[in-house]
């Protein structure tokens, strides 16, 4: 496999990070997935505002430009020969090398690799399992793709170990807040539900792209606190991410959930969108 670090294309197994580096030290950084089709990113500009605000945040300064990048996954993608498939793009920042410590030094280049995979078209339907891992609303971490995933490991790792695809994560308060590694939607009585952001959900970009949707099929849509209960009392449930696009749920813990008529409408339709 072939990847991009630091404006060189080198093979994966060969790229060197440096042992002083904040990242691999501290996991001082972000990243971000972008799907692609036969070579083409999935809505790459919204990929890139969310890059660029994660940075600001941060306080990374970006050493390439937009134009750079793209050429760059480009090359990726050519590389490692998956210009007529489904792939995903992972770009990951590092603030870079710095001196043992956490103060963060005056004059540091970040290191920023861009890999790409193969994935698949579709995913079957998940099991979700709601865990003992909390998810804490008030950090900033909770509200970008922090290197720092140590909280979702844990709690995919629980999931997992009982049976599960994917994990439910509440927050302090005990609201539904998002999974290990998706956004969460609830379906009932044709109306569409999903904690905000405030509640410690991930400001996903395909999140976003399924509320416009939603709407645009005329579907209701609400951003509010939910708890746990409505895993009881709702019609459908589903999971989103830029990988997985829309991805039904067919059981919340002990309930199982028949209906995925929503889901797979609204999958049909980002699908014609790309």
């Amino acid at each position: 496999m072939i990847a991009w670090f630091n404006a060189d294309l080198l093979p994966l197994g060969g790229i060197s990070i440096p042992a002083t580096d904040r990242g691999f030290l501290l996991g001082d950084g972000f990243y971000e997935t972008i799907a692609c089709n036969s070579g083409q990113p999935v809505r790459f500009q919204k990929h890139m505002q969310r890059l660029h605000k994660t940075a600001k945040l941060m306080k990374i300064d970006l050493p390439h430009s937009l134009d750079e990048i793209q050429s760059a996954i480009n090359d990726v993608l050519t590389g490692c020969q998956l210009m007529k498939s489904r792939a995903s793009i992972r770009i990951t920042v590092t603030r870079g090398s710095g001196p043992r410590g956490l103060r963060i030094p005056l004059k540091i280049t970040p290191n920023v690799m861009i890999t790409a995979a193969k994935v698949p078209d579709c995913y079957e339907a998940a099991k979700i399992k709601t865990v003992s891992i909390v998810r804490n609303e008030h950090t900033p971490s909770a509200h970008i793709k922090s290197l720092s995933y140590i909280d979702n490991i844990f709690a995919f790792e629980e999931a997992e170990a009982a049976g599960f695809d994917e994990a439910l994560l509440l927050n302090t308060k005990g609201h539904i807040a998002e999974g290990s590694i998706s956004n969460i939607f609830f379906i009932k009585n044709d109306c569409l539900f999903t904690p905000p952001i405030e509640d410690g959900a991930l400001p996903g970009i395909m999140r976003e792209a399924v509320l416009k949707k939603a709407q645009a099929l005329g579907l209701k849509t609400k951003e509010a606190s939910l708890t746990p209960d409505i895993a009881l009392t709702c019609d459908e449930v589903f999971l989103t991410n830029s990988l997985v696009r829309v991805r039904s749920v067919k059981q919340i813990d002990d309930r199982l959930i028949a209906s995925q008529k929503h889901s797979n409408k609204l999958l049909h339709a980002l699908i014609d969108d790309e």
